[in-house]
């Protein structure tokens, strides 16, 4: 069946718009679109194309199941830092850290953060004081003379250092 022709501009293009689609005919693309609308998008379609061929499944660090691993960006994070921080250490000995580090699922700057206050050997003892609710903020706390992240450095327990500040009426939590 042929379409419909207008003698008036205006009204053809709104039939264009409005009419059903003819039956066999392609569904209109994003160009097509564009171009029925007189839009000019072709420098944005090729930002969005150069963009996605860039991001390949391939590219991205997955696990072994083949699912996107996050562990792999927030080690390369850690290992990052760890190297700034800890020259003197090799690189087999940062990337254990690192993967240490990566395992306490902390945001990337809040892992920085927790880096400086425990020390590079200290994502075990960040990861205890997470479970036991000792905040950040709190590392620099002073119980009996003697400041919180000091305590765990020594040795100390995070539930211990928290009962102690219970004990005294110190809080140690956000």
């Amino acid at each position: 069946m042929p379409r419909t022709r207008f003698t008036d501009p205006a009204l053809q293009a709104v039939y264009d718009c409005l009419a059903p689609a003819e039956a066999g005919s392609p569904a209109d693309t994003a160009e097509a679109i564009a171009a029925r609308e007189g839009l000019d998008l072709a420098a944005e379609l090729a930002v969005v194309r150069r963009r996605a061929a860039g991001t390949t499944a391939s590219r991205r660090p997955t696990d072994r199941r083949g699912r996107r691993d996050d562990r792999c960006t927030l080690e390369r994070h850690a290992l990052t830092v760890l190297s700034r921080v800890a020259r003197h250490l090799r690189s087999s000995e940062l990337r254990a850290l690192a993967r240490a580090w990566a395992g306490t699922k902390l945001w990337p700057v809040e892992m920085e953060v927790w880096i400086l206050a425990l020390g590079v050997d200290g994502a075990a003892i960040a990861r205890d004081c997470r479970a036991a609710g000792i905040a950040l903020s709190a590392m620099n706390v002073s119980l009996d003379g003697v400041r919180v992240k000091n305590r765990l450095r020594g040795g100390e327990p995070a539930f211990a250092v928290l009962a102690r500040a219970t004990s005294s009426g110190r809080r140690l939590s956000d």
